[in-house]
């Protein structure tokens, strides 16, 4: 009986360091897809803000549109605030800026997390990521820290 349950416990931890190990399992570039980043995760509203957007792994000269989404859900194309207009290059890279001052002076967004989503032609989700919106501290604030 011993020898059968020390026998078990051995072809588990094989078993269990085969499975965590990645033998047998390839990566490569190619299979992660699209990937978006964000350069400024978190942005301070006022009337300048802006929001560093950055995309990888997309095909080259690849067409897309850039969504944000607000606490609600409602989606709202930004390729007009888009400086310079997003396109893949050669290696499936692009980045851009968006202005997002007119957004949140407009109260189209508020604080709080923003999705920010990458769609193909067909506004179909390839990517996305989140941005955080934070209430900048008013002259009041400010001194009652001091």
């Amino acid at each position: 009986m011993k020898k059968c349950f020390g026998f078990l416990v051995a072809v588990f931890f094989v078993v269990g360091v085969i499975g965590f190990s990645g033998i047998h399992t390839t990566c490569q570039a190619g299979d992660v897809g699209p990937v978006l980043a964000l350069g400024t995760p978190l942005v301070k509203i006022d009337k300048k803000a802006s929001v560093v957007i950055m995309g990888s792994g997309f095909k080259p000269d690849q067409e897309f549109s850039i969504l944000v989404s607000d606490e609600n859900g409602l989606q709202t194309d930004i390729g007009y605030a888009l400086k310079p207009e997003p396109k893949a290059d050669a290696y499936g890279t692009w980045a851009t800026t968006w202005d997002a001052g007119r957004f949140v002076s407009k109260k189209i967004i508020g604080a709080g997390p923003c999705k920010i989503v990458v769609t193909d032609a067909d506004y179909n989700p390839i990517a996305h990521s989140v941005v955080f919106f934070q209430k900048a501290e008013k002259k009041d604030d400010k001194k009652a820290k001091k």
